[in-house]
């Protein structure tokens, strides 16, 4: 009889293109994979799987076991999450987070998923966006809260929550009260996201216009740091608006008055197309929930 473990770690196999990627992500050994993988193709009575220089790649019949494999494990994960108890759901979640999202509702959506999934277990881990991406096809995260839009074929996402994009200063600037023009920004320091960000390149492009001074365009992943550089006056801060939110209320900053448009920033949950995939889509589900307020 086909054991259902064997097929699991087959599939894992094949979208990995590795054996000991598949044990890590299944938490056992690479000749535990190995072992299931022979056990199963001495079941089937074919081979499955070949060596191709560094990848590991499904043969003919291979192709054939693996369909079967990967409908019976997505229809064994929408069984176990729309029958199960959510709160018996153990495990792991790899969480990849865009800094902004940190600074705004994180902390709100950890708390509900603790009443949620109380025996799921959240890694999170903050970086640029382009970077999480990268992590997600590399199955090296389970979910990201990231900049979207998102094109990949591999990935899949749902819209979380859009915050517009303003600029912030110290009064020490000295900037006029309303109708900044874009040659008086261009005057100071800007101060924003990091490079190879779409935010930094939005700002890039805007202050490249012809008939501009050299502009100063300084990059942080960290927005604690681009908060506290606006606040000392050593440049304009090219941030989400809820990121000021405090600096604001608080007096240390203002809202820059000018007619210069930024983007949007429109975030995004995305995850790799996997069989397992059911629970991760919940999440993200919950993760709307909570970006929107609810």
């Amino acid at each position: 009889m086909i054991d259902f473990k064997a097929l699991e770690t087959l599939v894992w196999v094949a979208t990995l293109k590795s054996f000991h990627r598949a044990a890590v992500k299944l938490n056992t050994t690479q000749p535990a994979v190995s072992q299931r993988i022979a056990q199963l193709e001495t079941e089937i009575g074919a081979r499955l799987l070949e060596r191709e220089k560094r990848n590991v790649v499904p043969t003919e019949a291979g192709r054939h076991v693996l369909d079967y494999a990967d409908r019976l494990l997505r229809l064994r994960s929408e069984m176990l999450h729309g029958i199960a108890d959510r709160s018996a759901i153990r495990g792991t979640l790899r969480l990849g987070v865009a800094e902004t999202v940190v600074h705004t509702w994180l902390s709100r959506f950890v708390e509900r998923m603790a009443k949620a999934y109380p025996k799921l277990a959240l890694e999170i881990e903050v970086d640029i966006s382009p970077n999480l991406r990268d992590r997600l096809v590399a199955q090296e995260i389970d979910l990201a809260f990231m900049l979207g839009p998102l094109v990949a074929p591999s990935l899949k996402s749902r819209p979380l929550c859009t915050y517009p994009l303003g600029f912030f200063a110290s009064d020490a600037l000295g900037l006029p009260p309303s109708g900044v023009t874009l040659q008086a920004l261009a005057a100071h320091p800007i101060v924003t996201f990091s490079r190879n960000t779409r935010p930094y390149m939005a700002i890039r492009e805007l202050f490249s216009a012809s008939g501009l001074p050299p502009t100063h365009i300084h990059a942080s992943a960290s927005l604690a740091t681009i908060l506290r550089m606006a606040e000392d006056g050593l440049g304009i801060a090219a941030i989400p608006s809820p990121i000021a939110a405090d600096k604001l209320t608080a007096g240390q900053l203002k809202r820059v008055d000018t007619m210069v448009l930024l983007p949007d920033l429109d975030f995004v949950a995305a995850w790799r197309v996997t069989p397992d995939a059911a629970t991760i889509e919940a999440v993200a589900d919950l993760a709307g929930v909570v970006a929107a307020g609810g």
